[in-house]
């Protein structure tokens, strides 16, 4: 995300429903907007490297997420440039899935998901629950992988112990 970027006066309004995100926090596309324009670069290695960097800065950003969000929502004010580690080809790709997935609107929807998600709240119970699900509520074992484990004879037990079962269980039938 770029927040120094120049605009052309002619340029469509942004779609408000997505904002355009904000944090308090420095952003390396604030501080260095050039490292984000790739396009002026010539040469594909040194674009290659550059994209590179642009997208190890964007790795870190705190609003990549809501960055990308207002990007794709935003295709007249975003045509170049590395928004949220992405370029304006993959951007075009997003847009048309995005399409596919959820319609026309698809917008609104994301829109519609981003305030429910704002709304919900957690209940003092869920808040409770949340740690102690991780310590005390049993788990499902891991499922047994031959390729990555040995056989060990309690194994070979229990896989024996099943193949009759369902040999016996096929006799009956």
């Amino acid at each position: 995300m770029n927040h120094t970027r120049t605009t052309h006066p002619a340029m469509a309004e942004a779609d408000n429903r997505i904002p355009f995100p904000r944090t308090d926090a420095p952003t390396r596309c604030q501080d260095d907007p050039e490292l984000f324009a790739i396009e002026d670069i010539t040469g594909q290695r040194a674009k290659d490297k550059a994209l590179a960097r642009a997208r190890r800065a964007c790795s870190g950003c705190p609003i990549v997420k809501n960055c990308l969000k207002w990007a794709l929502a935003n295709p007249d004010r975003t045509p170049t440039g590395v928004w949220a580690a992405t370029t304006a080809r993959q951007r075009t790709g997003l847009r048309k899935r995005l399409v596919q997935r959820l319609g026309a609107d698809w917008v609104a929807v994301v829109a519609e998901q981003d305030r429910r998600e704002r709304r919900w709240k957690p209940t003092g119970r869920e808040r409770a629950l949340d740690p102690l699900e991780m310590e005390l509520i049993p788990r499902r074992p891991a499922p047994y992988e031959p390729w990555r484990e040995p056989l060990t004879p309690a194994r070979r037990a229990h896989n024996q112990r099943l193949l009759l079962a369902g040999l016996n269980t096929e006799a009956v039938a």
